[in-house]
């Protein structure tokens, strides 16, 4: 399902400069985009990473020594390990690696929330800081647009448990992310209702102090919006035929429903869902020249 065998295969490892102001600072993230993917999400905002084996093949001791770089060579502020469920042993021995060789920074594990709990056991005392999904919340849904009917269960046992390692995110002077979970809800089209449901469940369930993302970036990527050709069911007797295609097919477009950016009133929607839940710290652009805490 996830595309990869016994080593780890990555396809970027670099600063990243497009994640929250808490996690990338000044000097950026230190990102190690894992390759593979054990979700399908049609909507896949990162598909040429996820669901292709594009990249370069590496032990746990190569892994951890490329952190070491990250940390030395490019002075970023932690050590961000995009989409590991897939890679969880690897992962984990890549940290004690990399530990024994000075690791200072931060580790990040940035996760779909479609965790098993084994391997968030594993992770307990290697991550500082849990950088969760939560998609949707229906089993229709997360069924039908990522391939997992099952997704919202598993994001809600994973994401407590991530909370009972490292609580609420806390940060340093200067408001940089230094250790605690954060959730990342992308809003969906459509979905408002499911997103309400979703930060109800962090309220109530997680900490009404869950630092919480509300995101607005979505479009149609992956599978969103491709063109499908169909077969045209024959005419009845006496009907006329279509001129518009060839006779027999017609063109479909997948996932029509979702083939759009997100509206304002959608995003609003979901703001005010969380906010009268009780949460309140969101990740909004700071008020002052520094990093929104």
């Amino acid at each position: 399902m996830c595309l990869i065998g016994e080593k780890a295969k990555v396809n970027v490892i670099a600063p990243h400069f497009g994640e929250e102001p808490c996690i990338q600072g000044h000097n950026g993230s230190g990102a190690v985009f894992m390759s593979g993917c054990n979700m399908r999400c049609i909507f896949c905002q990162n598909y040429d990473i996820s669901h292709q084996r594009n990249g370069m093949d590496l032990t746990p001791e190569e892994l951890g020594q490329w952190y070491l770089k990250l940390q030395e060579v490019g002075n970023v502020h932690n050590i961000n390990i995009v989409t590991p469920e897939h890679v969880v042993p690897q992962v984990a021995l890549s940290i004690l690696h990399a530990a024994e060789l000075g690791l200072r920074v931060p580790i990040i594990y940035n996760t779909s929330s479609y965790d098993s709990l084994a391997s968030l056991e594993l992770m307990d005392g290697l991550v500082d800081i849990y950088l969760a999904d939560f998609k949707v919340w229906k089993p229709n849904t997360s069924k039908r647009l990522l391939k997992a009917d099952d997704y919202a269960e598993t994001a809600k046992e994973s994401i407590k448990a991530m909370h009972e390692q490292v609580g609420d995110l806390c940060f340093t002077g200067d408001g940089i992310a230094k250790v605690g979970l954060l959730v990342r809800h992308l809003v969906m089209p459509g979905k408002e209702a499911e997103g309400a449901e979703i930060m109800k469940f962090l309220a109530s369930e997680v900490s009404t102090d869950c630092f919480v993302n509300i995101m607005e970036q979505y479009h149609p990527d992956a599978h969103v919006g491709k063109r499908r050709k169909r077969r045209r069911a024959l005419p009845a007797e006496g009907e006329e035929k279509s001129s518009n295609l060839s006779e027999d097919t017609y063109e479909e477009v997948r996932y029509s429903d979702i083939n759009r950016s997100v509206t304002s009133e959608e995003i609003s929607s979901v703001r005010e869902a969380a906010m009268g839940a009780g949460l309140w710290r969101f990740c909004d652009p700071p008020k002052h020249d520094g990093f929104a805490i």
